[in-house]
Order: structure tokens, then sequence, then C-alpha cells
């Protein structure tokens, strides 16, 4: 997301530079939930506004849970404790979105607008956190050259914005895609979680070595998530 040389210290200066690309990027940001929900609209599976709701609250209840998750392995090697959070998202998401979909409605309308609304306000977070440590880390103190040494080692620093926005379509698809296929049988929330947790476990090690190789992975078990929940949807539908 953050476009800085590694042969330099990252300065506040950079990432400066870095912000004015993010601000750019945001209508491309925009499009990515306007852009499914005009794909399903073409599908004939028009928005339902109120599963689109109960989908955003959803992701918020599951980050709320993965909090003090959060706070227990603070004291750990920051690659530690991503690993711990990583891994917890999987079950803490699972299980949110399949429990909010036994307590409302499984059908290929609802299920698809609530994927649309967890991916949707997931957008929103990435943007929102990417501006507020962006912002962070243009300030002159301690802190914010402790933020610029982390964004320095995070391994996303030759990346264009845009591998932001093809992550959120990589990651929107993911969730859409979860959530259809939690709704044809729940029974699939079982596979999801070791499927979900597994995937953010590969691109936080992948990221590293190579951004490239990260979005590939997301973008390839995204689509293929998307493709195996419409047509399992589609078929417990005709049955």
């Amino acid at each position: 997301m953050l476009n800085v040389p590694e042969t330099t210290p990252a300065s506040a200066a950079d990432f400066r530079g870095a912000a004015r690309l993010l601000y750019g990027a945001l209508p491309l940001y925009a499009l990515v939930p306007i852009g499914f929900a005009l794909a399903f609209w073409a599908g004939g599976v028009p928005l339902d506004p109120r599963a689109f709701a109960l989908g955003a609250g959803g992701w918020m209840l599951a980050l709320a849970l993965r909090a003090p998750i959060g706070l227990l392995v603070k004291g750990l090697p920051k690659e530690r404790a991503s690993t711990w959070v990583a891994s917890a998202s999987g079950p803490l998401e699972e299980g949110v979105r399949l429990a909010a979909l036994l307590l409302t409605a499984t059908s290929f309308r609802w299920a698809a607008s609530l994927g649309q609304g967890w991916a949707a306000i997931e957008v929103v977070f990435a943007v929102v956190n990417a501006l507020v440590v962006l912002r962070l880390s243009q300030r002159t103190d301690e802190q914010a050259q402790e933020i610029r040494e982390a964004l320095a080692a995070s391994g996303n620093l030759n990346a264009s914005p845009l591998v932001g926005v093809v992550e959120r379509i990589s990651a929107s698809a993911f969730h859409i895609g979860s959530t259809l296929l939690i709704a044809s049988n729940p029974w699939w929330a079982a596979l999801m979680v070791p499927i979900h947790t597994a995937s953010n476990l590969g691109v936080v090690r992948l990221v590293k070595r190579s951004t490239f190789l990260a979005e590939a992975l997301m973008a390839v078990v995204g689509a293929a998530t998307l493709l195996a929940g419409w047509l399992a949807l589609a078929a417990a539908n005709l049955g």
C-alpha cells in the first residue's frame, strides 16, 4: 500500500507522499463494494439493505471479539502476536457469520447481501486504518518514528495503493462466498474456519517474501470461495 524506498530510512516526507497516493486511490476502494452490488444485481440478486447492515454489524462484532486476544498477546514478539490474532480471525468470523445466518435467513438474496455488508465494512475499516496510520507517521515524535519503522518492516513498502484495492476485491469475494456456502449448509462453517485461518496465516507469511504471491493466494482463495458459494446455494435453492 505504501511506496517508500527500502534503501533509505522512512521519513515523514516519504509518508506524506504515500498519503497522497492513498487519497487518490479512495474512489477505487469505494468501487469495490459498489462493483459487487452491481454484479449481483445484474445476476438477478438485488441488495437487501437489512441484510447488508446485519453483515456490517457481524463483522464489527467479530472484530470486537478479537480485541481480548490482542490484549492477551500484547507482550509477545510482534510476529508471534500477529500470528495469534490472524489465527483467531477464522473461528471468530465464521462463527459470527454462522450465527447471523441461522438466526435470520438463508435465502440467496439475504446471504449475498449479508456477505456484501460484511465485506464492505472491512473495506471502510482498512481505508480508515491506513489513513490514521499514515497521519500518525507524519509526526516527528518518537512514536511516529516507531510507526515508520514498523511500516518499513511490514513487507508492503514497494506496493502501489492499487495492491490494497486488489486485496479488498479478493477479501470481499471470500467473505461473500463463505456466507453463501454457509447459507447453503451450516456444516460448511466447519470447513471455512480452517480455510479462513490458513489463508490468513499464508498471507501473513508470504507478504514478507512477495506481495505478488500474497495477493495471488488471496485472489485464488477468494475467487474459488465465491464460485463455490454461488453454485452451492443455487443448487440448494433448486433442491
